[in-house]
C-alpha cells in the first residue's frame, strides 16, 4: 500500500499544497475591526471649527514682513509722495545733469507731453 501523505528524507511533511491553497485565498478583515479603524480615523481629523484661516489684512502683513515690513513699506510711500509733490532744489540738477540740458531748469511734470510727442 502506498501511503497518501508523502515524507521528506528528514521526516516532514510536504505542506506545498496547504500552502498553495492558503495563498490562494486572500484574507479579508472583518466589518468590525473596519468600522473600528474608520473611527479611529475620523476621530484623527481636525474639526472644521478649528481650521481658519487669516483675513485679507494678517495676509498682506504676512506677505511683507509683519509690522516691521508694513512701517518700512508705508515710510517709502510717505517719502516718495513727498519728493513727487514737492521735490528738492537738488533734483532739478541732477535731472539736468541726466538729460544733457546742461544748466537749463525742467521741470519734472512735463514728462508726459514729452512722451507723447512724435519724432
Amino acid at each position: 500500500m502506498t501511503d497518501s501523505k508523502k515524507t521528506a528524507p528528514d521526516g516532514d511533511f510536504e505542506l506545498d499544497s496547504f500552502f498553495a491553497a492558503a495563498r490562494a485565498e486572500e484574507p479579508l478583515p472583518s466589518g468590525d475591526f473596519m468600522a473600528r479603524i474608520e473611527a479611529d480615523a475620523l476621530a484623527a481629523l481636525p474639526s472644521s471649527a478649528a481650521v481658519t484661516r487669516p483675513g485679507l489684512w494678517q495676509q498682506f502683513l504676512q506677505s511683507v514682513g509683519g509690522w516691521p515690513g508694513a512701517a518700512g513699506l508705508a515710510a517709502a510711500c510717505a517719502t516718495g509722495v513727498w519728493i513727487g509733490v514737492a521735490p528738492p532744489d537738488a533734483l532739478y540738477d541732477l535731472w539736468a545733469q541726466t538729460a544733457g540740458l546742461g544748466g537749463v531748469e525742467i521741470d519734472p511734470t512735463s514728462g508726459f507731453d514729452l512722451a507723447m510727442m512724435e519724432g
